[in-house]
């Protein structure tokens, strides 16, 4: 018996969170992607210390399930498992959720923060070199940088903070991983790159963002 395996196009619908309301007060915009097992509405509270100056867009993954004996729900971009059409499906997803959530905004003498949490760096990394905003920062916060993007895959953020925060306890990453993520990523941004080695686990850290 033959097996084949056939992909279809179908219109879904998925929300997305966000945090202050944005108007003519609005300085900054962030797009900010979770890591994995979380969801965003619990995950954008860490941001609650920005004022409202910040005006914060939560996508949240397309693939959820249960944790801990189905008493929680989490969610994750993606898997092994058929990657390429879940990184689509991820580009076209992002950039709905962004042209839906800053409709309506004056966007010409704002700045754009993106920024990935543990798995959502690899989301936000691959979504910055298909969608090629004009960003003042792309944060990298405690995840693994994609290995198949290059130098050239970002030679359009010139004027690019990068910014890349790692635990000292993180219980994922040891020392000699954090080293070398951090010389892969200067590799890739030179010295656009800051790098900040924080006390603390693998988390966010509410008060750092205050630097940003």
């Amino acid at each position: 018996m033959a097996t084949k395996e056939k992909h279809i196009s179908v219109e879904i619908s998925a929300p997305y969170f966000t945090l202050n309301e944005p108007g003519k007060h609005t300085k900054k915009v962030w797009f900010v992607c979770h890591g994995y097992g979380q969801l965003s509405r619990y995950f954008l509270r860490k941001f609650e210390v920005l004022d409202d100056s910040n005006f914060l867009i939560f996508p949240q993954g397309l693939h959820k399930f249960y944790l801990q004996g189905h008493k929680r729900v989490g969610a994750s971009w993606m898997t092994k498992e058929d990657r390429l059409t879940d990184i689509e499906n991820q580009h076209q997803y992002l950039k709905t959720v962004w042209d839906d959530a800053t409709r309506e905004i004056d966007l010409t003498n704002v700045e754009f923060n993106f920024m990935g949490f543990s798995q959502g760096v690899a989301t936000i990394a691959r979504h910055v070199t298909h969608f090629k905003p004009n960003l003042s920062k792309l944060i990298i916060w405690a995840g693994t940088f994609p290995p198949e993007l290059s130098d050239t895959d970002y030679s359009f953020l010139n004027n690019t903070e990068v910014h890349a925060f790692m635990g000292d306890q993180d219980e994922f990453f040891n020392q000699e991983y954090i080293d070398s993520q951090f010389q892969n990523l200067e590799s890739l941004f030179g010295d656009r790159l800051k790098t900040k080695l924080f006390q603390g686990k693998h988390e966010v850290i509410s008060e750092l963002l205050l630097d940003l």
